[in-house]
């Protein structure tokens, strides 16, 4: 069941014509349309603000995306660049948690709080695993753990950039992790 173009209603082609061509605008078909992403984005994102925002960036993705695209349906095609831009922002935003997660949990375990654990057999384990990394990385992780100097001055001790200095600790912690978890 089509719903008919009434009489005095443009057709979405006409006005993707109009808007290709640059004499019309979005805005008809945005009016139209809306409350349709509204409840797509609704099903994905569980919130009302968040599905807001959505529909934001989805009509500015179509008009975008509508100056180079051929559109021969565009209810459908609606639907569809609405649904790939929701499970996009739902894959970047698990990708951001998990980042932070994971960066929460290495800087939380204890395996990275030496002075904290109490276990001789882990100490023991902690000492062999720091022994075994690579002379950068052992060198960052003793200074950053076991003298308590921040990453500047380490940076400055050892002659590398900040940069360096994060990415061996960062490269030490993984390492460790690892071998302690082995």
């Amino acid at each position: 069941m089509t719903k008919k173009v009434q009489q005095n209603e443009t057709s979405d082609a006409d006005i993707i014509t109009a808007y290709k061509a640059g004499t019309g605008d979005l805005s008809e078909l945005y009016n139209r349309y809306a409350n349709l992403v509204l409840g797509s984005c609704f099903k994905y994102f569980k919130n009302k603000p968040d599905a807001e925002d959505a529909v934001s960036g989805i009509f500015s993705l179509v008009s975008k995306k509508l100056k180079t695209h051929e559109v021969e349906s565009f209810k459908s095609w609606l639907y569809t660049v609405t649904r790939n831009y929701c499970i996009e922002v739902l894959r970047k935003n698990n990708r951001q948690r998990y980042k932070i997660s994971a960066a929460e949990s290495m800087y939380n375990d204890t395996i990275f709080h030496p002075d904290e654990v109490e276990d001789e057999v882990l100490i023991a384990k902690l000492c062999k695993c720091i022994d075994a990394l690579p002379e950068k990385q052992r060198m960052v992780i003793a200074l950053f753990y076991f003298k308590k100097i921040n990453y500047k001055d380490i940076s400055d001790k050892m002659g590398i950039s900040w940069d360096k200095v994060r990415s061996f600790m960062q490269n030490g912690r993984r390492n460790l992790k690892n071998c302690i978890e082995k």
